[in-house]
């Protein structure tokens, strides 16, 4: 199969023809599989011809808020969270500003930014500091902006799982703020955390942040294709504006998608049931390959489905991935699709049986690969 070299988007170009994608042991996937169909309850003829906006867009803002703990007025349903962030980027960024990024990245993150013609400027997330960002790194990046200046990350980290605090989330957005800017912080994995507590939430935490949330990751509902603009205090008044960038690119999500999206989430035990599987079975074999795997550096991530381990002594991740799908029927992803050379990610949301397999076979083939020189 082809790696994909050349292309301007390689990892979301990899996501429909990977290496191993198809394989039986395959740890390259970054959220749930799709749930029993029982838990989206059965969609009638009213809601495959009914207008979005009729009733099933506000009723399932109006429920996203109440689990976010928002007016509804603060959230906005879009068309996955991909569409979040395009649309956030189309009021946001431009020429004249500059949007602060984290790196290793998911690609997005970078594309958007640069697509736009804004000044992009990177700060590096470090595997010897576990992952975190540093909010004076932030400041030195964000000073003399010509305009405004965003900064734009993930919380939970994709690719390496890592959260970010409130505190140190409030911090990056307080920066933002002095610059003038916005912190748009993609949070698609943070229902992943076993309780609500444990989310942290940027938009409730400073009035210039937006969180951008996604039924995928840990529902499993990616083909939904539903997202959400989640506002900070401060930019309700912005919500029109976002919303007709919204509307402009994409209309609304289709009708049945919506009010799926919506008994879903009025089905939570049955819908996270698969997760907390996952988090009780599976999950703990990937801690310990982390923790115990001769050659591999990693953080564990405090929760979710994905890490990213260094592999001691690999450059060519890319070369690496390839061998194991080949070789090993293993499929992972390269560290090179995310700027992270050397590193693998490495996802967990599979049954217990196939990822302690799966985790014997990544062991196995690292080995086999370093043998040979790789």
């Amino acid at each position: 199969m082809s790696d994909h070299d050349g292309l301007r988007l390689p990892y979301l170009a990899w996501t429909h023809d990977p290496p191993g994608g198809a394989a039986p042991y395959c740890l390259a996937q970054s959220a749930m599989p799709a749930p029993a169909a029982e838990v989206l309850g059965g969609l009638e003829a009213a809601d495959l011809v009914a207008p979005p906006g009729a009733d099933a867009l506000p009723r399932l803002e109006a429920r996203l808020a109440e689990l976010l703990g928002l007016a509804r007025e603060r959230v906005i349903v879009t068309v996955g969270a991909s569409a979040a962030m395009h649309i956030a980027a189309l009021r946001l960024f431009r020429p004249g500003t500059r949007v602060v990024v984290e790196t290793p990245a998911c690609e997005p993150l970078h594309a958007l930014a640069s697509h736009f013609g804004a000044d992009l400027r990177p700060v590096a997330r470090r595997l010897a500091q576990g992952w975190t960002i540093d909010p004076d790194e932030v400041r030195a990046a964000l000073a003399s902006a010509s305009g405004p200046a965003h900064v734009f990350l993930s919380n939970p980290h994709d690719p390496s799982g890592t959260v970010l605090d409130a505190e140190r989330v409030g911090a990056i957005a307080r920066e933002a703020g002095r610059a003038g800017g916005v912190l748009l912080c993609n949070e698609a994995a943070m229902e992943c955390a076993p309780t609500v507590q444990q989310r942290v939430h940027a938009c409730r935490l400073a009035p210039n942040a937006i969180s951008i949330g996604s039924l995928s990751q840990a529902y499993g509902l990616g083909a939904l294709r539903i997202g959400w603009l989640a506002l900070g205090a401060g930019l309700e008044r912005e919500r029109d504006h976002f919303v007709d960038m919204g509307r402009l690119a994409y209309r609304e999500p289709a009708t049945p998608a919506l009010v799926a999206g919506r008994r879903a989430l009025e089905r939570l035990p049955a819908l996270l049931a698969p997760l907390r599987r996952i988090e009780a079975l599976s999950r703990p074999h990937l801690v310990r390959w982390l923790s115990e795997t001769a050659g591999v550096e990693a953080t564990v991530p405090p929760f979710g489905l994905v890490a990213f381990p260094r592999i001691t002594g690999v450059r060519d991740t890319r070369a690496l991935a390839r061998h194991l799908a080949a070789e090993f029927a293993v499929g992972v992803v390269p560290g090179e699709l995310f700027d992270g050379p050397g590193h693998l990610r490495v996802g967990c949301g599979v049954p217990e049986a196939t990822l302690v397999e799966g985790l014997v076979r990544l062991g196995d083939g690292i080995r086999a690969f370093m043998e040979r020189g790789g």
